[in-house]
């Protein structure tokens, strides 16, 4: 299949190695417009083209593949093929891999074993040809090769933890996805080969605690439901931060309730929704003029990528936030 690539991957800073950023993999199916049009809904801003050779196959038989380079193991796949075979080659010399289905459902058959997995579960298998995946609905897969060095359980003791559901609810693999997500979208300045290589161990770190904790997650008294619903709407919010749509009936559809329900956690806060989402993208706007100024990101493009719209609106909510203007903290960094 030839595959083309969308990146804006930019060389190294000061030899520390090269600058971890997004980078997109994409179908000869998927025409430019298309693909731009899922960079700008996933990233928040389009990306460069550029045409990589042919013969490259996508997991899953995706459309797309969103990663990273360097790469560090991790991928999300979009519109994955109804039915796909793994063709038995290991991901970078790994022979392992987590997969989770982000929405619908997928059954994994290999070697007379089966697993159904709903949206948001997750599996850690070992790669064999004829791993058969059947999917249902499903929008996007997250995959994570992972390294058996680093993970000595993926092999000792009969590996049980293999080709076993690990619930959404588990506790190391909430803290994994939302972890990949900000990793996924270039939302932590991971500039040196040192920082990516914490960023590679954290991520086995958080494997590790997920397959460790095999406990039923507790039920919660109601006002407990009440705060982990909240959490689980602000980590969602923090995954989307970025899309100038995200509004409050988009979280309401994505977790089954009503906007006025959203409304009310809020409320329990002192604040609105709108007014949370406007704290959000304010200080990661601060954060990135701080921390970009190497990459030599403009203002208005850091207003733009946390989800402004209006670059005369960010100025003034910056400076009634903060009491200086973005023009003034970038300043301070010089």
């Amino acid at each position: 299949m030839d595959v083309a690539a969308a990146t804006r991957s930019e060389p190294g800073d000061a030899g520390n190695g090269e600058v971890l950023s997004p980078f997109w993999l994409v179908s000869n199916r998927v025409e430019c417009e298309e693909a731009s049009a899922l960079s700008r809904k996933v990233l928040g801003r389009s990306v460069a083209r550029e045409r990589i050779g042919a013969g490259l196959a996508l997991p899953f038989d995706a459309r797309c593949c969103l990663t990273m380079r360097p790469d560090i193991g991790l991928m999300s796949c979009f519109d994955p093929a109804p039915q796909w075979i793994w063709p038995g080659a290991e991901i970078e010399g790994r022979r392992h891999v987590l997969v989770r289905p982000a929405d619908g459902r997928v059954v994994i058959e290999q070697a007379g074993r089966r697993v159904a997995l709903k949206a948001r579960e997750a599996v850690v298998l070992a790669l064999e040809p004829d791993t058969r995946f059947s999917m249902v609905q499903i929008g996007r897969m997250d995959l994570i090769s992972l390294d058996a060095a680093r993970l000595p359980m993926l092999t000792e003791g009969g590996a049980t933890g293999l080709m076993r559901p690990v619930p959404r609810g588990n506790r190391g693999l909430q803290v994994l996805a939302h972890y990949g997500a900000l990793l996924l979208r270039g939302m932590m300045p991971l500039h040196s080969t040192v920082l990516q290589g914490l960023a590679i161990d954290h991520v086995h770190d958080l494997v590790g605690v997920m397959l460790a904790d095999r406990s039923t997650p507790m039920p919660f008294a109601a006002g407990d439901r009440r705060a982990g619903r909240l959490m689980a709407i602000k980590a969602d919010i923090e995954a989307r931060l970025e899309r100038r749509d995200l509004s409050i009936d988009m979280l309401a559809r994505l977790h089954g309730v009503s906007s006025r329900a959203i409304q009310k956690l809020f409320e329990t806060e002192a604040r609105t929704f709108s007014d949370y989402v406007l704290e959000r993208r304010l200080e990661r706007a601060w954060h990135r003029l701080v921390m970009e100024e190497a990459n030599g990101a403009t203002i208005s493009s850091v207003a733009f990528e946390v989800g402004f719209g209006d670059l005369s609106y960010f100025n003034r909510s910056f400076r009634k936030r903060f009491g200086r203007s973005p023009s003034q903290v970038r300043a301070d960094q010089s």
